[in-house]
């Protein structure tokens, strides 16, 4: 029969603070300590290991402990308890076949975890930028509340489609829905132009409208 090695005292200390913490973590580690002691050949087939008293002492766990530690082995034909003839180990296979198990259900159950932090993760930057979106929808509208009629600024290129034209000519209301408000040419502003109004090269024209009508603005006078 074995002696428990005094090496493991950090392995020993986590089980007994789990034990004091009340969770139900430290019996299943026991059971899967004794079943790598088993695989590493510390403990071989037929033979005899400490009762429970004893392991509970080198574990620093309750006795209860132990005996579910053992229960979850016996359950697996790992090890064996008969009144009175202690605990003994029955299957090397099985206990290299528990330790698979346990390995394989600690990697999904990490990435399970993983995935979870990473959807929480996700979730958190979403709302952030929800957040965000919400302040610049809010700002934007209060903004287009508090000034309505901020005008748009298109500038006449020599290029343009509205050189030489007038307003009247290019029925710039009625293509695009805005209205000219004035016309910057060179250090003069023009306010109110009339529909006999000329475009000129560097013409900076003023509209007031829709972002549509910009947009349909913007296509007249330059496109």
């Amino acid at each position: 029969m074995n002696h428990p090695e005094g090496g493991r005292e950090g392995k020993r200390w986590v089980l007994m603070r789990e034990e004091q913490k009340g969770t139900t973590s430290a019996y299943q580690q026991i059971a899967l300590d004794i079943a790598q002691d088993i695989v590493q050949g510390k403990y071989v087939q037929g033979q005899k290991l400490f009762g429970r008293s004893v392991l509970a002492s080198y574990y620093h766990v309750s006795s209860e402990t132990i005996r579910k530690a053992v229960f979850i082995l016996k359950d697996l034909g790992i090890l064996d308890t008969e009144q009175g003839s202690g605990i003994e180990v029955l299957s090397l296979e099985k206990a290299r076949d528990f330790i698979d198990r346990y390995t394989e259900v600690e990697k999904i159950t990490a990435a399970k975890q993983e995935i979870m932090r990473w959807a929480t993760r996700q979730a958190e930057e979403t709302e952030a930028l929800m957040d965000k979106i919400r302040v610049v929808i809010y700002t934007a509208e209060r903004l287009k509340t508090l000034h309505p009629f901020t005008p748009y600024a298109i500038t006449v290129t020599e290029d343009s489609a509205a050189l030489g034209k007038t307003i009247q000519d290019l029925r710039f209301w009625q293509n695009t829905g805005a209205t000219i408000i004035a016309i910057r040419r060179g250090g003069a502003m023009l306010l109110s132009p009339g529909p006999l109004a000329t475009f000129c090269k560097d013409d900076v024209v003023y509209i007031i409208g829709t972002d549509r009508s910009y947009t349909a603005s913007l296509k007249l006078v330059c496109g």
